[in-house]
């Protein structure tokens, strides 16, 4: 049996905590929240020369993420919200606005346009970098807007496998908690690796402090590409 193959009948466990764990894994792979958790990774690799600040910010990201999947259990079990209507909303509307955004992001992160905001362009760019540097607010409202954003497979398992396992068990909580940290797993691992100083590749980064500005750099093409990517599987395909 493959991977995916395992996760899939782990997925339709009897113990729902185990089998919402399995759906996330399966979730993580798929491929719009893989392509938000590498940009997650490189959101958090951009400042490691403080280990728990790494550490703090790939947590907060999957707390971000939970809290995004948890608000619309939520929604739906306790609210009585109808579960296709948030299905399609999301799923027309998610992605449709979040390549656009990180588009937009990079673009002002790489300060080459000064757009004509309140204050300047300039302005907003410094505003978005100080939270990035910080990381803990940046972090957790980028893992609560990258759970709203589904491609439909995603779909598939959160509307269709994780919850109907919340509606059985009448739990909008812990059910799709599992289910959130799962999906951010890769990016919770990499940040306890990143903590830790795995490599020789992370200590050269930190006591390098000219690749500061490089890897601000690298975060905005990497939030481009990402974005341009989400565009072109969500607008033009």
């Amino acid at each position: 049996m493959d991977i995916m193959g395992f996760m899939q009948t782990m997925g339709m466990s009897g113990v729902p905590l185990i089998a919402a764990f399995f759906i996330g894994l399966m979730t993580a792979m798929s491929p719009c929240p893989l392509a938000t958790n590498i940009t997650a990774i490189a959101y958090i690799s951009r400042k490691l020369d403080n280990s728990r600040h790494t550490l703090l910010v790939g947590l907060l990201y999957a707390a971000g993420r939970t809290a995004g999947y948890v608000a619309i259990a939520v929604a739906i079990v306790y609210a009585g919200l109808n579960v296709q209507a948030i299905s399609f909303f999301l799923q027309e509307y998610g992605e449709l606005i979040l390549g656009p955004l990180l588009l937009v992001l990079g673009i002002l992160m790489l300060d080459i346009i000064d757009i004509p905001f309140p204050g300047g362009g300039k302005r907003l760019t410094t505003l978005m970098e100080t939270y990035s540097e910080k990381g803990f607010a940046g972090s957790f409202i980028l893992g609560f807007l990258f759970a709203l954003s589904f491609c439909p497979f995603s779909a598939v398992l959160f509307f269709g496998m994780l919850i109907p396992i919340a509606l059985k068990t009448g739990d909008a909580l812990l059910v799709p908690a599992v289910f959130g940290i799962a999906t951010a797993l890769p990016v919770i691992v990499v940040s306890f690796l990143l903590a830790g100083g795995v490599g020789q590749a992370a200590r050269l980064m930190q006591r390098a402090q000219s690749m500061e500005f490089w890897m601000k750099k690298g975060v905005a093409v990497v939030f481009i590409g990402i974005g341009c990517y989400l565009i072109l599987i969500t607008w033009v395909m």
